[in-house]
């Protein structure tokens, strides 16, 4: 169990967050929505101990082990997809598995930099699921995806989850997360 207590946070005269109270049980999924410019990324970087909170504390993170996707892929540009994912995992039959599960096969030798945005992006997810961890945090997973696309992210999302706790960032995937918790963010 995690939990923000009367968590605030400001930057440069900007409070983003104000008093916040939020308990993420072992398990849950949770979909963070609002604005842009809200909160939402900040959010997350306090989940993971990235930032500290200005007042309040944040409860449960520290012997939390995290596998995240940012908002930026941050994967190694001269290695390919599968030596991206081996970089948290050593099953290699489970990195192609999954890896030709959500990208073109042609795709899986290339370097990442020759990759398009919406494929650097499932090969950073790939890293994320296949990751020792007790929560996947996603900022936007589904940036550069068309629908297709994202409705097979979320599939594997659910089925590799693996009991992990996720707190997922996105916009307009509401229909596709339907069964998820909600943590709307607002002004």
């Amino acid at each position: 169990m995690i939990e923000f207590q009367q968590v605030s946070k400001a930057f440069g005269g900007k409070q983003i967050l104000t008093e916040l109270n939020w308990r993420i049980e072992a398990g849950e999924c949770w979909h963070v929505t609002g604005a842009s410019g809200i909160g939402k990324t900040t959010l997350l970087r306090l989940l993971m101990g990235l930032e500290k909170p200005d007042c309040g504390r944040i409860i449960g993170i520290a012997a939390v082990r995290f596998a995240p996707v940012f908002q930026e892929d941050r994967l190694i540009e001269t290695m390919n997809a599968g030596e991206n994912a081996a970089l948290v995992c050593d099953d290699r039959k489970e990195i192609h598995t999954l890896l030709c599960r959500l990208l073109p096969e042609t795709a899986l030798e290339q370097p990442v930099r020759t990759l398009s945005g919406g494929m650097r992006r499932r090969v950073a997810l790939v890293r994320a699921l296949l990751a020792p961890s007790d929560v996947l945090v996603l900022d936007e997973p589904f940036t550069g995806l068309d629908i297709e696309n994202i409705k097979n992210t979320v599939k594997a999302i659910y089925d590799y989850r693996q009991e992990r706790t996720v707190v997922l960032v996105s916009h307009g995937t509401e229909t596709l997360l339907h069964d998820w918790k909600n943590l709307r963010l607002d002004a």
